[in-house]
């Protein structure tokens, strides 16, 4: 049973220890230290959670401790929006370019932009990769999410907020950019 979880669970783990690490082998051992503190401390699970979502924030915690003495979360102060792409009833002065041609040369330009977006995620602050990984790559709930990473509801909006609109104002630049 437990080899299994182990298995069944990997990637994911993985996903979330290399976006909160930013390295594939600093990410493995997180998820070695991960399983380890999880059979050390398992008789603490009060099922107040899923055993999946306990084992997730556990293997964020070994993650933050591991980098927690050299890389800082930080957020920023300037708005991540441009403020003036809305009106004054918050709708889009231009809606965003819709992604929608199947050519061959859009199959292609999707890949780049698949490019696009995991080096824009990587170079984002750490929570933000993290529950932006957890709610989209892995597609954790919201209440779980907040569980994990041990935040409001509120906060992980605005992680998440902060995190999808940086990833859409690259894309949107990618796209700009190759027209």
């Amino acid at each position: 049973m437990f080899v299994a979880l182990v298995q069944r669970w990997r990637g994911g783990l993985l996903r979330v220890a290399q976006a909160i690490t930013g390295n594939a082998s600093t990410a493995e051992e997180v998820v070695q230290e991960t399983w380890t503190s999880v059979l050390r401390s398992l008789e603490t699970f009060e099922g107040r959670s899923s055993l999946r979502t306990w084992v997730h924030r556990v293997c964020v915690h070994v993650a933050l401790a591991r980098i927690r003495h050299d890389e800082r979360a930080s957020v920023p102060d300037e708005p991540v929006v441009d403020p003036d792409r809305f009106d004054e009833y918050g709708h889009w002065r231009e809606p965003p370019a819709r992604w929608a041609e199947e050519t061959p040369e859009a199959l292609a330009v999707r890949r780049e932009v698949m490019d696009c977006i995991e080096r824009t995620v990587a170079m984002l602050p750490v929570r933000q990769r993290v529950v932006i990984t957890l709610r989209d790559v892995q597609g954790f709930r919201a209440e779980d999410a907040c569980e994990i990473l041990g935040v409001t509801a509120v906060h992980q909006r605005v992680l998440l907020h902060r995190a999808r609109s940086r990833v859409r104002a690259e894309c949107e630049r990618f796209y700009r950019e190759a027209a």
